[in-house]
């Protein structure tokens, strides 16, 4: 596993990944350059789009809200016009961290409950928007554009790390690497610098000391945040594979032409 060549560092994209390399539990792998991740893409420069349309990317899914978008929109470069997907996956975290920056100057930072959310929003997000995690798979598994597929949220963690997760595991590949994938964000973030910046920037918000390890559910993850919601799925649905299967339509043919879009051999 080369974790050097799966975090790509582009300008205007954060946490911007290829997937490709994992092993699959029949002896295949998956692609290299075939299936990105990323934080969002509203800071893209031309030259980071000439750099995307290099990678032969033609289908984009958008994970974020309507409201995400507008503060947010894309702005995509002349040289890339790939085949576009809004299918927002709601969590319960975002509207609650936007509060928290309304709130920062009168109130403590409360630490417990910030991460507290986020643990929720793992367990709300696969639930509660099954139906969008299946129209996720759909839109990659029915694509008609060529080339390479990338799929973003906003930070490209929460729900870009469920969506992530879901998808490694539909083609075969094991726990293991499926967590060290979505461990990932804390090095393609570099989270000490980015949390001891955040961390800062809250402090002078509020005018007194923010420490950095009470911001780290806003910039990176934890083990914890897949597992909540590995046992929500579980909880609400009696088990991940009859959430595959039964859920997201993730038959043996549904299966099997994803992993002839995404698996070598």
């Amino acid at each position: 596993m080369n974790d050097t060549m799966r975090i790509v560092p582009l300008a205007g994209v954060k946490n911007f990944r290829d997937m490709g390399g994992y092993s699959t539990r029949d002896g295949r792998s998956v692609k290299w350059g075939h299936l990105f991740r990323s934080g969002h893409l509203s800071d893209m420069t031309d030259e980071c789009g000439t750099e995307l349309t290099a990678r032969d990317i033609g289908t984009v899914i958008d994970f974020r809200s309507d409201r995400e978008k507008e503060r947010h929109p894309v702005r995509w470069p002349r040289s890339w016009a790939p085949d576009y997907h809004a299918l927002p996956i709601g969590g319960n975290a975002a509207a609650w961290v936007h509060d928290l920056f309304e709130r920062i100057a009168t109130s403590p930072f409360p630490a417990d409950e910030l991460r507290e959310q986020f643990i929720m929003a793992f367990e709300t997000i696969p639930v509660r928007n099954a139906s969008g995690v299946k129209d996720y798979f759909d839109a990659i598994i029915d694509r008609t554009a060529p080339g390479a597929v990338l799929f973003h949220c906003t930070a490209g963690k929460d729900r870009t790390g469920i969506t992530g997760a879901l998808m490694l595991r539909a083609l075969g590949v094991d726990e293991d690497q499926v967590m060290a994938d979505f461990l990932m964000t804390n090095q393609a973030v570099d989270l000490d610098e980015t949390s001891a910046r955040l961390a800062g920037w809250l402090s002078s918000r509020a005018n007194r000391e923010i420490k950095q390890k009470d911001v780290f559910p806003l910039v990176g993850v934890e083990a914890d945040f897949l597992h909540a919601a590995d046992k929500a799925i579980s909880a609400e649905f009696g088990s991940l594979e009859k959430y595959m299967t039964s859920v997201l339509g993730l038959t043996p043919p549904r299966l099997e032409k994803l992993r002839a879009s995404f698996l070598n051999g």
